[in-house]
């Protein structure tokens, strides 16, 4: 047995159903109200996935941020490197700072 998608034939016969069973008048208001649900299901649904992502999003930019502002302490230059080569280079100096103070 096989199963597919509704086919044109089957969305007429439903969409005829539908309009015997509600009525000319009705079944522009019910369509509207699907419509409605079916918008705000979807903008729900993006404000949970928004919502996930957004807290990660969140720390990385502080911790971006805590890293530069190490970086500008130390006097290290911060033009076109990585935030990894930055890391870096802000243990190496802290390590020289440590083994030879001013």
């Amino acid at each position: 047995m096989r199963v597919s998608m509704i086919g044109w034939q089957e969305v007429i016969l439903i969409l005829a159903i539908l309009l015997i069973v509600f009525g000319p008048t009705e079944l522009p208001k019910i369509a509207r109200e699907l419509g409605k649900a079916w918008y705000e299901f979807n903008k729900a649904s993006s404000g949970v996935i928004q919502s996930i992502s957004s807290p990660q999003t969140t720390e990385k930019k502080e911790e971006d941020h805590l890293i530069l502002e190490a970086a500008r302490k130390l006097d290290l230059n911060t033009e076109g490197k990585t935030d990894e080569q930055l890391r870096k280079e802000i243990f190496t100096e802290i390590l020289n700072k440590k083994e030879n103070p001013r």
